[in-house]
């Protein structure tokens, strides 16, 4: 989905330029932290019943000493519950920035917040731009543009959101805005160089499109990783317990 291009010079922040609005959001990021901790919780009884069932069918009698380990099943529903609520932040936060690109072109802003120093560089046509030299120039552009105040979006949820979206953006702004180069170049670049608000138009498309596989896509792995090791955490916590206890008592013993 392809935004207009933001004026070069454009003084406001992007949640000023969003209004009061843009908290509309946010509204599911403390859903679904909530949402996520409940379900860590959940996850973390079952997990911890489980273990019970387990270490009486393979400990039999021995399985009596679980009684008195009452902390370790009693902390682990709570530990899932602080993780996957984080972890459901993230997501919220993620889901939020989706929804703020969609309403207000989050993309197409801090895309315009970049190519604006790129053009105060070099003008507005990169004529002949050796790849190298641009890529130098791009590293400071970013880093020029993180740390200043012009886009200090303050305190609260939404600016939480946006910093977020930002950061994932303008991660990928120089390997995706090289790539548009390179392609633009070799098209009509030759001679007269490639149009600096082109390659915004386009950069902006491009990241736009890809915005949902870049914040998603990190967040699905990692509960996917997080979600495994739970699980083992939860029903197997004796067992791990005893290997580590027996483990102890070999190094003791050698000692």
């Amino acid at each position: 989905m392809a935004h207009s291009a933001e004026s070069p010079r454009a003084p406001t922040s992007f949640l000023a330029k969003a209004g009061a609005v843009a908290l509309t959001a946010v509204k599911h990021v403390p859903t679904r932290m909530v949402l996520w901790g409940l379900i860590g919780l959940v996850v973390g009884v079952i997990g911890v019943v489980l273990s019970y069932i387990l270490g009486v069918a393979f400990m039999g009698r021995g399985a009596m000493i679980l009684g008195y380990l009452a902390t370790i099943p009693a902390a682990i529903p709570l530990l899932g519950a602080v993780v996957f609520g984080l972890h459901g932040l993230h997501r919220g936060a993620a889901r939020a920035a989706l929804a703020l690109e969609r309403q207000f072109g989050l993309v197409s802003h801090v895309v315009g917040r970049v190519m604006a120093l790129v053009e105060e560089r070099f003008g507005a046509r990169l004529a002949n731009l050796p790849l190298q030299q641009l890529e130098q120039a791009l590293k400071e552009i970013v880093a020029q543009y993180l740390i200043s105040k012009e886009d200090d979006e303050g305190r609260g949820m939404a600016a939480y959101v946006v910093r977020r979206a930002r950061g994932v953006i303008v991660a990928r702004i120089e390997t995706y805005l090289l790539a548009d180069y390179r392609e633009l170049h070799a098209q009509d670049g030759s001679g007269g160089g490639v149009s600096v608000s082109k390659l915004r138009d386009r950069l902006s498309e491009g990241l736009s499109s890809r915005l949902a596989g870049l914040v998603m896509s990190p967040l699905n792995k990692q509960l996917a990783i997080f979600m495994t090791l739970y699980v083992l955490l939860a029903a197997g916590w004796w067992l791990w317990l005893f290997l580590i206890l027996a483990g102890l008592g070999k190094l003791a013993g050698h000692g």
